[in-house]
Order: structure tokens, then sequence, then C-alpha cells
């Protein structure tokens, strides 16, 4: 990783500009957090907000590419071009590139290089609860989120079970990482160790859905759920409720944002700066 104490390195983080793209972006917490650490660790960068336009087919492919122009070092990716982006990388990190999802990109010589830190933020937050080496997981949802973390987490040594509303988009993932598919009408006898929602439900404004009924969650399991809105969703509630171990999303979104900060500014980012900034943004958006 480059060294912060490098002053060519530190004039060319300040000489560029930083932010997420996506839309919509109101309520994305990215420059929330980027910002509260880039203030503690005094980088004179204002991370920013690039809300593209829908209606114009080229917005993405011009942002892209007049990131040299824009002076852009670096940014985060958001809903909804997350998969597209990729056709504008110059290289790709070799997760990112097996997935086929690009939450960061770095814009280093002009080059444009595609990183997915979600899956890793997603490790992390697991492992504040638990080891993740030889359990079962239920990762529900075959769509970019779940292949990040099916991949990641076979790669980590765990028994990996794929569920979807559409069956064969579960099989076919599942061939292509040689893991396992399953219906929902098996799941009970599976008794499975970690269950993971990588899926929108139960997010707002649908917060009354869970992806599981709850007599399909095991009172030994750690349940994960990545939706950030609402924090609290049914799925999280009823998995306490059984005395499951739960994580809800805001953990995967802090230590994902977390490496995010690493690639742009070369440096260890402060964990307890950001997860203060997270945690009072969410208390305002209550």
């Amino acid at each position: 990783m480059l060294c912060y104490n490098d002053r060519a390195f530190y004039f060319s983080i300040m000489s560029k500009n930083y932010g997420v793209v996506g839309n919509p972006l109101k309520n994305n917490l990215s420059p929330i957090l980027m910002n509260a650490a880039l203030r503690h660790m005094k980088i004179d960068v204002d991370f920013k907000k690039y809300e593209l336009d829908l209606q114009d087919s080229e917005s993405l492919a011009n942002f892209c590419y007049e990131t040299d122009l824009n002076e852009i070092g670096g940014f985060a990716v958001a809903s909804p071009f997350r998969e597209d982006i990729g056709a504008y990388m110059d290289h790709y990190d070799p997760l990112a590139r097996i997935i086929s999802t690009y939450n960061t990109v770095i814009n280093e010589d002009s080059k444009l290089i595609g990183y997915n830190t979600e899956s890793i933020g997603a490790l992390q937050a697991l492992q504040e609860k638990t080891h993740i080496p030889g359990k079962r997981v239920l990762v529900i949802g075959a769509g970019a989120v779940g292949r990040g973390l099916a991949y990641s987490l076979k790669e980590f040594g765990a028994e990996v079970f794929v569920l979807d509303l559409d069956a064969a988009k579960a099989e076919a993932l599942a061939k292509e990482y040689e893991i396992n598919a399953i219906e929902h009408k098996d799941v009970e006898q599976e008794q499975f160790d970690i269950i993971i929602n990588a899926t929108p439900c139960g997010s707002f404004p649908k917060k009354s859905e869970s992806p599981l009924s709850q007599d399909l969650i095991p009172s030994h399991s750690v349940v994960m759920d990545l939706v950030l809105n609402p924090i609290r969703t049914k799925l999280i509630d009823e998995a306490e409720e059984v005395g499951a171990q739960v994580i809800s999303g805001e953990r995967t979104f802090l230590f994902s944002t977390l490496r995010q900060f690493e690639l742009f500014f070369g440096q260890e980012c402060p964990l307890e700066v950001m997860e203060e900034a997270l945690y009072e943004a969410l208390e305002k958006q209550a």
C-alpha cells in the first residue's frame, strides 16, 4: 500500500477530487463517513456526491471518460451503476472481476481500476460474531451482492448454499462457483450456522417483509442482513426473538467504507471515527 508520508503521494491526493457516484444519493452515507475520517486525519479533501442523470444513457460513460478532466482520483459506486461501470474499467481487482460488480474505482495514472469492498466488509462484520471456516452458510440472493458473498465465503472455507426466488439463477451461480443451490422447502432441514440476506427484501418502503420465515431460523445461528434502511429489519427482529445472534447492515457498510478509504488515501482509516459518524448519521435518519 502506498505510504501517506510520501510527499508526492500526499500532494497527489490533495490535488484530486473524490466522491460517490450513483442515483439517488440523498440518503447515501459515504460522504459523512469519509469526511469525518478525512477531517480527523487532517487530509484537506472534500468527499462529494456525483448524482448522475438516469435519463441520460451516456452519463456514466461521460463521467468515467472525464475523470482526468475533472481531476477525480477515485470514487465509490452506488446503485444502479455497480455492474454497468465495469465496461469502463482499464483494470480490475481479481475479486471484482470474478463477481463482475464494482463499488470502488481508483484513477491511477489515467487508468481506472475497479474494486469490490463489500464482500470484505461483510466478512469483517461476520468475524465480529463468529468464525467462518467450516460453517454452513445460507446466502439469500443470487444477484450481484450475493455473488460476491458466495464466492468470498467459499474462499474463506465455508460450506455455501444459495437461495433465490429465481431457482434457475441460484442453480447457475452454484454451478459457476461449485457451491450448493437450495430451495426454500429444504432450508429447515439444513440447520444453517450463518444466514445472510443479500437481497433488498425488508428494505424501505417494504419494511414488513422478510426473505425467510421465522420458523426457518435456528436459535444457534448468526443472522446477517445487508439492508441498511431500516437497520432493524423484520429478519433481524425475528432472528433475535428466537435467540439467534444478529448483524445489521451498517456493520458491513462500515467495514466496506473503511477499505475504500484505505484504497483512496493510502492509509489505515480510524475505525472509531467512522463508527461514531455512522451511528450519529443513522440516529438523525431514524
